[in-house]
C-alpha cells in the first residue's frame, strides 16, 4: 500500500475570508474516502485546491508523489460540482474530446458506462436533466484509468436506483492502484462504500478515521458519528 494523495498543511482565503485551515490528510492506495460536511464547510474549493484550479495560500498537495500540474492532472480524474461541457455537445461528443484530452480513456469503457447509467450518446448535453448531466460526468470520469477520483457531490440529485448504479460504478472503476475522494453530505447514501472518513467544518479537518474504526470502537454508523460531531462543531 502506498500514498497516492498527501495533502499538508493546506490554507486558503479568499481575500480576508478563511475557507481552508491547515487542513492535513493522506489517501492510501486501494481506498475510498468520504469528505464530508454541511455546505460551505470548504469542500468543493479542497477538491479544487488538490486540483490547482484555486491556489492555496500555504500548504503543498502531492497526488502519487509529484507537486506539479502536468502530473496531478495527468493522475487525477476529477468531476467537478458543476457541468463544464460544452452545450453544443452530444454525450458522444463529450466522449470524444475526452478521449482525444486524455492518454487513459477508455472508449470501450464509457460505452459501457452509458449502458450502466442509462445514457443514450446521441442524446443533445443542452436538453438533459442536471441528474442526466451529473451521470454523464460520472461515466466520463471513470472511463479514465486515473490513479485517484475526485468527486465533488457525485450523488445529491438521484434516486435510489440511479444512486445505486453510481456507487457501483465508483466500486467498480477501484482497484489496488488507484484511490477515490467522494465529497458529500449525503453521508448514509455512501457510508457502505467508504474505507476512510473526512469531517470538513468552517474550513477545518475536525475528523480523519477510518470507517471500520467510527463502526468498531465508537459503535457508530458513519451517519451517528457525523451527527454527534457536527451538533458539537
Amino acid at each position: 500500500m502506498s500514498t497516492i494523495l498527501e495533502v499538508s498543511n493546506l490554507s486558503k482565503s479568499y481575500g480576508i475570508r478563511p475557507v481552508l485551515n491547515n487542513v492535513s490528510f493522506r489517501l492510501e492506495t486501494g481506498h475510498v474516502a468520504g469528505l464530508m460536511g454541511p455546505n460551505g464547510a470548504g469542500k468543493t474549493t479542497l477538491m479544487k485546491t488538490i486540483m490547482k484550479i484555486a491556489k492555496p495560500n500555504s500548504g503543498r498537495v502531492a497526488v502519487c508523489g509529484s507537486t506539479t500540474v502536468e502530473s496531478i492532472h495527468r493522475n487525477t480524474a476529477f468531476m467537478p460540482d458543476r457541468n463544464m461541457l460544452f452545450a453544443w455537445m452530444r454525450v458522444r461528443d463529450a466522449i470524444h474530446y475526452y478521449d482525444d484530452m486524455f492518454a487513459d480513456f477508455d472508449a470501450k469503457r464509457a460505452a459501457d458506462l452509458c449502458g450502466i447509467l442509462g445514457l443514450n450518446a446521441a442524446d443533445p448535453i443542452r436538453s438533459l436533466s442536471k441528474g442526466t448531466v451529473i451521470r454523464v460526468l460520472v461515466m466520463l470520469t471513470f472511463s479514465r484509468n486515473a490513479r485517484l477520483y475526485l468527486l465533488d457531490e457525485p450523488i445529491g440529485w438521484f434516486d435510489p436506483l440511479a444512486k445505486h448504479n453510481i456507487l457501483k460504478t465508483i466500486l467498480a472503476g477501484l482497484n489496488e492502484e488507484s484511490s477515490v475522494l467522494i465529497s458529500t453530505h449525503q453521508v448514509k447514501d455512501v457510508e457502505t462504500i467508504l474505507d476512510d472518513v473526512l469531517f470538513l467544518n468552517r474550513g477545518t479537518l475536525i475528523l480523519n478515521d477510518t470507517a471500520e474504526n467510527i463502526r468498531q470502537e465508537h459503535g457508530e454508523s458513519i451517519e451517528d458519528r457525523y451527527i454527534e460531531v457536527f451538533q458539537n462543531a
